[in-house]
């Protein structure tokens, strides 16, 4: 089995690798490790990375020492290899796929090298994009498209960039028209939000849907009707606190497997953070899991 530590030297804000890099060979060591470590250079080198490498064979172990944006790329290299065991050691300003699992220690590095791979279940968008937490569109979207800009404000919170963000887009206007189905079932209408949660915490700490598991084979779909921007002020507070089920009247719930979303112009989907543009796009598990290591 061969170890890749994969860095994005720019999370957290450019915090120092080399303790990272120190203690990674320390133990790599003690433990008699074949392991190597690689810095990411620019976006999309993650997936880069481990693609190249799983795609040449044998056992691999492949940490993504970063936030969720370097989670999702080695998440997106990895798909597909059945040789491939990935992790996040979290260096970014959220790391929320993580926190489906409050009880483990992803900063410990002998508990990850040591830990035992689950199967979680791999998202596909369509277009060779796949995710494993949460998937929007909507305001959300819109916000975690305009979230990057306020970076430097993740000094004073995690959530602190996605408030930020969260203000400019109430203040454009909340709600447009889709044509949603659900397993085959059409919602058509009006409507703020679109998530499909595999996970359960997205945007630095938003607990969408706390019943989401990501190893079950099923999504959280929370349909979220338009609502004019008083209401955001009253509900966003426990939309945040994982309290979903107490806005029955805002928000329909249900479990499902696919979800179809179309609009007549393309719109912002987003994908554990990151962002493209559709007006037709189909959210559904891959056939192939991704072995996630805990520690």
């Amino acid at each position: 089995m061969k170890h890749l530590f994969v860095i994005n030297p720019v999370s957290g804000y450019g915090a120092p690798s080399d303790e990272l890099v120190r203690e990674i060979g320390e133990i790599g060591t003690e433990l008699g490790l074949d392991y190597s470590v690689a810095f990411t250079e620019y976006a999309g080198h993650a997936r880069e990375i481990v693609k190249n490498a799983v795609a040449s064979g044998g056992g691999w172990r492949i940490y993504a020492c970063g936030g969720d944006g370097t989670l999702n790329e080695v998440v997106n290299g990895a798909a597909g290899f059945d040789n491939a065991e990935i992790t996040n050691y979290p260096r970014g300003t959220g790391n929320d796929f993580i926190k489906c699992f409050p009880d483990r220690n992803f900063l410990d590095i002998r508990a990850l090298v040591t830990g035992k791979a689950a199967e979680v279940d791999c998202i596909d968008l369509g277009g060779g994009r796949y995710a494993i937490n949460i998937c929007s569109a909507g305001i959300d979207a819109d916000i975690a498209a305009d979230v990057r800009q306020y970076s430097w404000a993740g000094k004073l919170g995690g959530k602190v960039p996605y408030n930020m963000a969260l203000v400019k887009n109430v203040i454009k206007g909340i709600g447009r028209p889709y044509t949603v189905e659900v397993d085959g079932e059409r919602y058509k209408g009006n409507f703020s939000i679109l998530t499909a949660c595999s996970g359960q915490v997205y945007g630095g700490g938003f607990h969408a849907c706390p019943d989401a598991d990501p190893a079950d084979g099923s999504f959280e779909f929370l349909l979220v009707k338009k609502i004019s921007r008083l209401t955001v002020a009253k509900i966003v507070g426990i939309y945040a606190a994982g309290g979903y089920k107490k806005l029955p009247q805002y928000i329909k719930h249900i479990t499902g497997k696919v979800m179809r979303i179309q609009t007549e112009t393309p719109v912002n989907i987003n994908y554990d953070g990151e962002i493209f543009k559709s007006n037709d796009v189909t959210i559904k598990f891959s056939p192939h899991k991704i072995k996630f290591i805990l520690p």
